[in-house]
């Protein structure tokens, strides 16, 4: 099971993902408690999140980042490639390519992915 708080390798400390949380949430100008009601949590449970004494579990943290309106992939800075270079050259191939041939590709994938299972 991969940990969310991994981050390239290290394990995210307690305090800056708190720290990072609380301000999120006062750039969102909300209050401790507001978020806590939001995300069904005691206030008392959001302190020790945002003072780095516990992590959030996925559930919470995945309900803090949408209340707050906040990329996960962007907190933990994690940067997926839009465009994969192969991808893109065999489409840029297929679309160049005629009905006949088109056919011929449909096969041959076809034939891979049948030996493949």
């Amino acid at each position: 099971m991969v940990n969310i708080l991994e981050k390239r390798g290290k394990t995210l400390d307690k305090k800056i993902l708190g720290k990072q949380l609380k301000q999120i949430r006062i750039s969102r100008g909300m209050s401790q408690e507001k978020l806590s009601e939001l995300v069904y949590l005691s206030p008392r449970q959001m302190s020790i999140i945002e003072t780095g004494n516990s992590y959030p579990s996925l559930d919470t943290f995945v309900r803090i980042a949408e209340v707050l309106e906040f990329d996960i992939n962007e907190f933990f800075n994690i940067r997926i490639k839009e465009k994969d270079e192969l991808r893109m050259c065999i489409v840029e191939l297929i679309k160049a390519t005629d009905t006949k041939h088109l056919n011929l590709i449909k096969d041959i994938i076809d034939a891979v992915e049948k030996n493949w299972r």
